[in-house]
């Protein structure tokens, strides 16, 4: 298999890029989208049908991951990604925001299914390769980001901007059949039967502890990180800065194109021994960039702000990442990764709703700080979990 490995990671890379693809498309731009094509002119609704996206994802991940036990994580895959398929052309055939709300979440009880991607591509690359796949998984989630902004700042604009899903749709189809292709005669439960058998390594102490509390560090870092991204365009568009939409596109790309900067320095730095290190110090900067830029009514600052934020966001996402996977064994490695998600997603299920109260009780500049703040209690609880889990185990993270 190991001469396939290019073909097979590239395949499930692309799973990944179209899994975001497809969620980001018009994410930065539901308050036009949903005024222009439903006539929903609300924008707390914008928060209400981002907290259904969201708790439908924390409450279906653990699902898979559990069903990733007992079944070939590839025969999942396929399932969820035609299930994807189908679902996601019935959103383009909506013709009310209730409808496309109800097939929106059947699409994303298939497609949490692509959650078991990222763990399998790191299980048959082996450890070596962690830092590397978690830099390139960077790279493409958020060259994703980039692509999907890009095309949906022209689509809120055409006359029917729900034509886009059927070509999603079909794209879903053919990475389907891509995978099919390059995963055929690729076991993908081998390193959990190993361990069953038991000629893998045993559960580190703690194990189950140890990704509850980093998971509570997840939480809040999502949270704060997701806070700032529902209005964000709106908040650039209006006064005092007041730039039109194909701008505000692209300050809101900003931080995805420095991820896939960042990614020579992940493959380089995130080591197993430096991660903690890592993630204290990139967190600090996130903090002071997100203070600038809901503080700074000039834009070259704010660019300069967003560049900061984005290096080091990409930096602390990777850290987090691989300090799940150093700590999971190859059995439990899709079903810690998939408790992890589950409290990243209970952050991106808070952050929706924060961010709608924050707008309309005070200002489109309060979620910046708010995240601000969020952030430094997240750098405190990420130093007492890490000192108090080293004192408890003697285990390095």
């Amino acid at each position: 298999m190991k001469h396939r490995l290019p073909l097979i990671s590239g395949a499930l890379f692309l799973c990944v890029f179209l899994s975001i693809f497809n969620e980001v498309l018009l994410s930065p731009f539901y308050p036009q989208f949903f005024r222009k094509v439903f006539g929903v002119t609300d924008l707390a609704y914008t928060g209400y049908y981002i907290f259904v996206c969201r708790l439908t994802v924390v409450l279906s991940a653990p699902v898979w991951g559990v069903l990733s036990r007992r079944f070939e994580v590839k025969h999942l895959l396929f399932a969820g990604q035609l299930g994807a398929a189908f679902m996601t052309a019935l959103m383009g055939t909506s013709t009310s925001v209730e409808q496309f709300l109800i097939y929106t979440i059947l699409l994303l009880l298939c497609k949490s299914s692509y959650l078991l991607v990222y763990p399998l591509i790191i299980q048959l690359s082996g450890e070596e390769k962690r830092a590397a796949i978690a830099g390139t998984y960077q790279a493409v989630f958020h060259s994703a980001i980039i692509i999907a902004t890009i095309i949906g700042a022209f689509m809120v604009n055409i006359d029917t901007p729900l034509i886009i899903f059927y070509g999603i749709a079909a794209a879903d189809i053919l990475q389907l059949a891509i995978c099919a292709y390059i995963l055929r005669g690729v076991s993908t439960q081998q390193a959990g039967g190993q361990e069953s058998r038991g000629e893998n390594q045993p559960v580190a102490p703690n194990q189950m502890g140890y990704i509850i509390a980093i998971g509570v560090v997840i939480l809040t870092f999502q949270l704060a990180n997701n806070l700032v991204r529902p209005y964000f365009t709106e908040y650039v568009t209006a006064e005092p800065l007041n730039v039109d939409i194909l701008t505000s596109s692209l300050l809101f790309l900003i931080p995805s194109v420095m991820a896939i900067a960042a990614l020579p320095y992940i493959r380089q730095a995130c080591r197993p021994e430096r991660l903690q290190t890592i993630y204290l110090g990139s967190l600090s900067l996130l903090i002071v960039s997100l203070g600038i830029q809901g503080l700074s009514s000039n834009l070259p600052l704010l660019i300069l702000a967003r560049i900061v934020y984005g290096f080091f966001l990409a930096v602390t996402q990777a850290a987090l990442e691989l300090q799940i996977f150093n700590q999971s064994t190859a059995k439990h490695l899709h079903f810690n990764y998939s408790l992890a998600i589950s409290f990243a997603n209970i952050g991106h299920l808070g952050a929706p709703l924060l961010a709608s109260w924050l707008v309309n009780t005070h200002s489109l500049a309060s979620p910046f700080i708010a995240a601000t703040i969020i952030c430094c209690l997240n750098l405190l609880f990420s130093r007492l979990t890490h000192k108090g889990y080293l004192l408890r185990t003697g285990v390095r993270v």
